[in-house]
């Protein structure tokens, strides 16, 4: 078994490092296995942030039912949500600060249907 190493990735610049910078970043601790599901991870999320900002270049175009809208907020929350399952007690603090994961707030998560 591999054992885990901590990393601190940043979602707005879409890296990972093995060294604290000056950005925002999310310290993990990972396996390099877990590390390549991230780093798949951060690409996708990449090429929806790309699609999705096509979309602002159009300003009467809504994005309230925009399909590529709706892949970018799901990706993201994933993306999140695999973070937090990685991150360190201090990443998870601030993930959780951020109430955009429904599974860390439900009160019911420990019911089944919820994995």
């Amino acid at each position: 078994m591999m054992t885990p190493q901590t990393y601190y990735v940043s979602i707005t610049s879409g890296t990972i490092e093995m060294k604290p910078s000056r950005t925002d970043q999310l310290s993990i601790q990972a396996t390099e296995e877990e590390l390549t599901i991230l780093q798949r991870k951060l690409q996708q999320e990449e090429k929806i942030t790309e699609s999705t900002s096509l979309r602002a270049a159009i300003p009467f175009k809504s994005a309230e039912r925009d399909p590529a809208q709706e892949k970018f907020s799901d990706d993201l929350l994933d993306l999140y949500a695999y973070i937090y399952r990685l991150g360190t007690p201090r990443t998870r603090e601030h993930i959780e600060s951020m109430n955009i994961l429904p599974k860390l707030t439900n009160q019911n998560s420990h019911y089944p249907g919820y994995n």
